[in-house]
């Protein structure tokens, strides 16, 4: 004979399953209409190849429909002593494009930036290796995947030289 802690489990569990299992439920396909976004970088300056080069560092975005706000933290080990620190604000289409404009330890900072899901990505060079240009569809993506790739061109007002584009990597929460 089971116990009543054992007969609440299996209840408890079996609501679990039915709950999963329910026909009306839609598959888990978040819409990420807001999300922040913690991602390292790498960066290489447009103006010069050799100094400052190239940049490591980190951003932080949140992104919601047309508003997003952030920071980032860039390191260029071969020309600046301390790490360049900058928050921005911006508008945009999502997380797909977003202009971004901010302060930071150079001073003013024009950013264009863009994200998207290295799932979606993939898919699509996946299907561009066999000749089929087609977009993805909705079925195509990993759900709850959270991995996202980023590309960043940044303007400095005041030192031109560190003007430069990014390659990030990242989770989206």
């Amino acid at each position: 004979m089971l116990s009543k802690l054992q007969k609440l489990l299996i209840i408890a569990l079996g609501g679990f399953a039915l709950e999963s299992a329910a026909a009306e439920r839609p598959i888990q396909f978040p819409a990420y209409e807001s999300a922040i976004t913690v991602s390292g970088t790498l960066s290489q300056s447009l103006h010069s190849t050799h100094s400052p080069g190239y940049a490591i560092g980190g951003e932080s975005i949140y992104s919601r429909d047309t508003f997003n706000t952030g920071g980032s933290l860039k390191y260029f080990p071969e020309g600046t002593d301390s790490p360049i620190f900058s928050i921005f604000v911006g508008t945009g289409y999502k997380r797909f494009l977003q202009a971004q404009v901010g302060y930071g330890t150079e001073d003013g900072i024009y950013r264009l930036r863009s994200e998207m899901d290295l799932p979606w990505l993939w898919v699509m060079a996946k299907n561009a290796s066999r000749l089929d240009f087609k977009l993805p569809g909705k079925l195509d993506a990993y759900p709850n995947n959270r991995f996202v790739v980023s590309f960043t061109i940044e303007k400095y007002d005041s030192a031109r030289y560190l003007d430069n584009v990014s390659f990030g990597l990242g989770l989206r929460y």
